[in-house]
C-alpha cells in the first residue's frame, strides 16, 4: 500500500509577512536606485506624516507604521489599528509578535535604521489593544494622533494598492533615513591577500550599476597614488554623472603635483565591448592623455579581437591602453605594497562610500562583509 503523502503545510502568518517585507524591501530598493526622486504617494501631507513617523524621537513610534503596515499587507482582513489579538473589535491581532519576530530582525539587517529594540512594542504607547483617540499615559499625543489618521485613512479606503503604496513610502523613508546614518566599518588589523581579494569579489557578486566597482577601483588608485608616489591625487565622478557633465575624461582621472593627468581610469561592471573602449580612446585623445587604464569584468567574446587591434592601433599613434580584470589588478597591487596597503586600501574603500553618497544599501553591504571577515 503506498505511503499518502504528507499534507503540504500552509505558510504561517509571520511566514508570509515576512517574505512580504523581504520582497517589498527589494523593490523599494531597486526603484530608489534607479530613480532616486521617486515617490509612492502624490498626497503631499499624507507623505510629510510618513516621514515624521518614521524619524520620531521614540523608538516604537518609528516602529509602528512598518509594523501596522506590514500585517494589513500580509492579511487584508485585519485591522491595521489593532494591537493585541485579545482586541475587541473584528480584525484584531497581534502585532507585537509581528514587530519582535519579522520587522525587528529584518532592522537588524539594514543596520538598526529604526533603532536597535528587538521587540518594539514592548512598553508604551504599544501596550494597548487598539490605536484609539485615547492619549492617555502618552508623552507625544500629537504624535499619536497623526499615527492613528494614517491607519484610518488605511482603513477607511480599504484597498489593498492604496495600502502598498503607503508601506512602500515608508520603505522609502526608511532608506532616506538610513542614508543619513554614519556607518562604521569595522576594519581587521591584518589582511591577508587571499581575504582582501575574497572581500571585493563577494562585494562585486551583487549588480549596483557600477557603483560598488567604482568605488573599489578609486580606494585602489587612491593608495597606488599615495603608496608608490605615481600621482598626487585622484579626481572622481558621481556614478550616474556622465563624463560630459562633469568635465572628466574618465571616470577616474589620476592627477600629478604639477596638475596634469596622469592617467585615466575607466570602471564597467560588466564585459567590456568594443563601442565601451572607442569611446573611452576618444575621450582620452580629446585630453591628450596617453596612459589609459580600463577595468572591466572581461571582454565580450565579439569584441575581443576587435579591442586588441584597436589597442595596437594606438600604441602606435601614442597612447597605452590597459585592459585589466579589477581583481587581477588588485592582486597585483595589493601583494606589491603589502600588508599596509590591504589595510590602507580597506579604509579608503570605506572612505569613497561614505564620501561620494552610495547608496545604503552599498554602504552595508560593506560594512557587513567586513564584519564577517
Amino acid at each position: 500500500m503506498a505511503k499518502a503523502k504528507p499534507e503540504k503545510k500552509e505558510p504561517s502568518f509571520f511566514q508570509r509577512a515576512d517574505e512580504t517585507l523581504r520582497n517589498e524591501w527589494d523593490k523599494v530598493v531597486e526603484d530608489h536606485a534607479n530613480k532616486p526622486s521617486i515617490q509612492y504617494i502624490s498626497d503631499v501631507e499624507l507623505a510629510a506624516k510618513i516621514k515624521q513617523a518614521v524619524n520620531h524621537n521614540q523608538v516604537a513610534y518609528r516602529f509602528l507604521l512598518p509594523i501596522q503596515l506590514l500585517g494589513k499587507l500580509t492579511d487584508e482582513s485585519l485591522d491595521c489599528r489593532s494591537m493585541q489579538a485579545g482586541a475587541d473589535r473584528p480584525g484584531a491581532w497581534n502585532a507585537r509578535t509581528l514587530g519582535s519576530d519579522v520587522v525587528a530582525p529584518w532592522n537588524a539587517r539594514q543596520a538598526h535604521v529604526l533603532g536597535t529594540s528587538t521587540d518594539p512594542y514592548v512598553g508604551n504607547p504599544a501596550r494597548r489593544p487598539m490605536m484609539t483617540e485615547d492619549t492617555t499615559g502618552l508623552k507625544d499625543k500629537a504624535g499619536w494622533l497623526m499615527l492613528l489618521a494614517v491607519l484610518n485613512e488605511v482603513e477607511r479606503r480599504n484597498n489593498a494598492e492604496f495600502s502598498r503604496s503607503l508601506f512602500r513610502q515608508v520603505l522609502l523613508e526608511v532608506i532616506h533615513r538610513q542614508g543619513e546614518l554614519s556607518f562604521t566599518y569595522p576594519v581587521p588589523a591584518r589582511l591577508s591577500l587571499p581575504a582582501t581579494l575574497q572581500l571585493c569579489s563577494d562585494y562585486l557578486a551583487e549588480k549596483s550599476g557600477g557603483d560598488r566597482a567604482l568605488s573599489l577601483a578609486a580606494a585602489l588608485f587612491t593608495v597606488v597614488g599615495e603608496s608608490f608616489g605615481l600621482f598626487q591625487s585622484v579626481r572622481r565622478g558621481q556614478i550616474n554623472a556622465a563624463d560630459q557633465q562633469t568635465g572628466m575624461a574618465g571616470d577616474l582621472e589620476c592627477v600629478r603635483a604639477d596638475g596634469i593627468i596622469a592617467l585615466m581610469v575607466e570602471v564597467k561592471d560588466r564585459k567590456l565591448t568594443i563601442q565601451d573602449f572607442e569611446g573611452t580612446l576618444l575621450k582620452a585623445r580629446s585630453q591628450e592623455i596617453k596612459e589609459i587604464f580600463v577595468l572591466a569584468q572581461g571582454i565580450d567574446p565579439a569584441g575581443d579581437l576587435p579591442v586588441q587591434e584597436r589597442t595596437a592601433a594606438a600604441y602606435a599613434t601614442g597612447e597605452n591602453v590597459y585592459v585589466f580584470d579589477f581583481l587581477e589588478l588588485a592582486r597585483c597591487v595589493l601583494a606589491l605594497g603589502a600588508e599596509s596597503i590591504r589595510r590602507s586600501f580597506v579604509v579608503e574603500v570605506g572612505k569613497q562610500l561614505d564620501q561620494f553618497a552610495t547608496q545604503p544599501k552599498n554602504r552595508l553591504r560593506w560594512k557587513q562583509l567586513l564584519e564577517e571577515v
